[in-house]
């Protein structure tokens, strides 16, 4: 049966964003497949992470509270988190709805930063347990890897993993093993720019190992395409995440938006 501890998780208040330039420059999208933003809702818990990842009878010999390589370990905001899995560093994940403008619907625009995790850019010790914590719903945390058909964005070696989508103010662990450069992004919310870099030990490596698709435009204003060399925004190189992390997406200046016109009816 898992442990559990006297951490309760916190319920972060919503993201502080922060004014950015009003240099813009648009990039729109007629028709994507992404499901529009549900905004200010929330979602009940249904069932706890015991009962979902191994809390089973006390005759099934169970094993103590594992993070899996390639799904992490989940809980809703009414779980406690495992004491021999105390996290290292947090990451939340957010939504600042005074960046999408839905005025115009079926039409969204949605400025860089609205959909985004805090910080963008961390710094983190091998086997350091990182936990994601949704402020919001409807994100995921997930790996650039070629089994998630993207660019490698993480070392060699390291499993395509990534988060459930999870509840409102619910929670996601993973345990970063392998020294190296982790780029990550939100599977929902990649075309509206939110991604983020983690970086594992002191000598990183390479950012990009593999050619293949790279992030959607907005989020590669953030961490590059990949393509000859480009890395993304300077604030996101690896060196000056161990020199000056955590990085605020908020203190990078990044002035896009992106206009959605979901299909309609025929």
């Amino acid at each position: 049966m898992a442990q559990s501890s006297d951490r309760q998780i916190e319920k972060p208040d919503a993201s502080d964003g922060q004014p950015i330039c009003r240099r813009r420059t648009v990039l729109r999208a007629t028709g994507l497949g992404a499901t529009l933003p549900i905004l200010g809702g929330t979602v009940k818990a249904r069932s706890s992470a015991a009962e979902s990842q191994g809390e089973q009878g006390e005759t099934d010999n169970a094993g103590p509270p594992t993070i899996h390589s390639y799904f992490g370990y989940s809980g809703t905001s009414d779980d406690e988190i495992p004491n021999r899995l105390e996290p290292d560093e947090t990451v939340e994940l957010h939504v600042d709805e005074d960046k999408i403008d839905d005025s115009n619907l079926p039409a969204l625009t949605v400025e860089f930063g609205a959909f985004h995790f805090a910080p963008v850019g961390l710094h983190v010790e091998p086997g350091a347990i990182v936990e994601f914590v949704f402020n919001t719903p409807e994100h995921t945390a997930t790996a650039y890897h070629p089994g998630q058909e993207r660019q490698q964005r993480v070392p060699d070696g390291v499993p395509a993993f990534s988060s459930t989508v999870n509840e409102h103010h619910g929670f996601w662990l993973y345990r970063f093993e392998e020294e190296g450069v982790y780029d990550l992004f939100c599977a929902p919310h990649e075309w509206g720019g939110m991604g983020m870099r983690i970086v594992v030990g002191d000598e990183p490596g390479d950012v990009v190992r593999a050619p293949g698709r790279p992030p959607l435009p907005m989020t590669a204003a953030l961490l590059g395409t990949g393509l000859d060399g480009d890395i993304g925004h300077p604030d996101m190189e690896p060196q000056n995440i161990i020199d000056n992390g955590p990085i605020s997406g908020h203190d990078l200046g990044i002035d896009l938006e992106v206009t959605i016109t979901a299909p309609t009816p025929t």
